[in-house]
């Protein structure tokens, strides 16, 4: 943006040296405003037509003066503008819009505060769930990765307030702080909580020290790598076959874990697990349900209500999601 700026500059100085041409002329020759402006213009374009006014010698020596100057902003606005154009920051600038534009549109959408290791991962999965996101990243080498994966971004520094409100923090759903540090997830998360007392935030922690940090800024959940990965070996080891079953199901190889949350139009609200057909419509497996606020009901029995605001969890094979995103 730095060519920018300079032809900004450049263009600025050229609107004064007008006024100052035009003030000039209107001072020294005593010409009107449109006279003026006329000598202005075609002195600094070297145009070369007739003079409007004739001019003193002081007229002269000022329209010298004009021409040199005028003339040296001309060109080198030219300069500049023609190397904008063919280092392609015109299109950078064109497609940047066209991307803010996007953010704006979002509504429900997930912001990935970060796009290291683990943020590009976040982002290809929920890219390939179908989920609407936005990166936040201050890092121009970042940036350029987070462009070539196709994803929106905010180059900034999410820390900021102007930042989260640019990757439209008022109109998501999630914020996920992945940055590397974990100070910065503790006020991103600090800073986005204060925003949005509301919102489903999601932090990453290095060390399990800062998870309670993370819990008391306002975190709805905090993942600690060390301790999944900790849990994870330690599974294999002693029950391997249940980590490869939820893997399967986790991956929607050969079986699908999936949940619907139920809103008040939905037409299984009010109704038993029995009466709703859910288990013979998707043909799967009613794990659990879930309800806001209160204690998870793990296979619920077959006269268990179903409440808006409820979470039901459910496995069966393929094609489960789908059905179950059409109900």
């Amino acid at each position: 943006m730095d060519a920018w700026r300079r032809f900004f500059l450049t263009l600025a100085m050229l609107l004064v040296l007008s006024i100052v041409g035009t003030v000039g002329y209107m001072i020294i020759e005593r010409a009107s405003l449109l006279n003026a402006a006329y000598m202005t213009v075609i002195t600094m374009s070297t145009v070369g037509f007739s003079e409007t006014v004739p001019l003193s010698t002081a007229g002269r020596v000022f329209t010298m003066m004009l021409i040199m100057v005028g003339v040296g902003a001309v060109y080198y606005a030219t300069v500049v503008l023609f190397s904008i154009v063919v280092s392609g920051e015109l299109q950078n600038v064109m497609e940047a819009s066209k991307i803010k534009r996007r953010v704006e549109m979002l509504d429900g959408h997930a912001v990935i505060c970060g796009y290291g290791r683990v943020g590009e991962l976040v982002a290809r999965q929920l890219g390939d769930a179908g989920t609407d996101f936005v990166v936040i990243e201050r890092s121009e080498e970042q940036v350029e990765r987070v462009l070539e994966d196709g994803h929106l971004y905010v180059h900034g520094d999410a820390t900021e307030e102007d930042t989260l409100r640019e990757a439209g923090i008022e109109r998501a759903r999630t914020l996920i702080a992945v940055l590397p540090d974990d100070a910065a997830n503790v006020f991103v998360t600090l800073t986005a909580r204060g925003l949005r007392p509301d919102l489903l935030i999601i932090a990453r922690a290095e060390t399990t020290t800062t998870e309670g940090k993370l819990l008391r800024a306002g975190a709805n959940r905090v993942v600690c790598p060390e301790v999944i990965g900790a849990t994870r070996i330690s599974s294999l080891v002693t029950r391997p076959n249940v980590v490869d079953f939820v893997d399967i199901a986790w991956r929607g190889v050969d079986l699908q874990l999936d949940e619907l949350v139920i809103s008040e139009k939905s037409q299984l609200a009010g109704k038993s697990l029995r009466d709703s057909g859910l288990r013979e419509r998707i043909n799967a497996i009613v794990v659990a349900v879930k309800r806001s606020g209160a204690k998870t009901v793990f296979n619920p029995p077959p006269d268990h209500v179903l409440r808006p605001g409820e979470t039901v969890i459910v496995i069966g094979g393929l094609g489960t999601s789908e059905k179950l995103a059409s109900l």
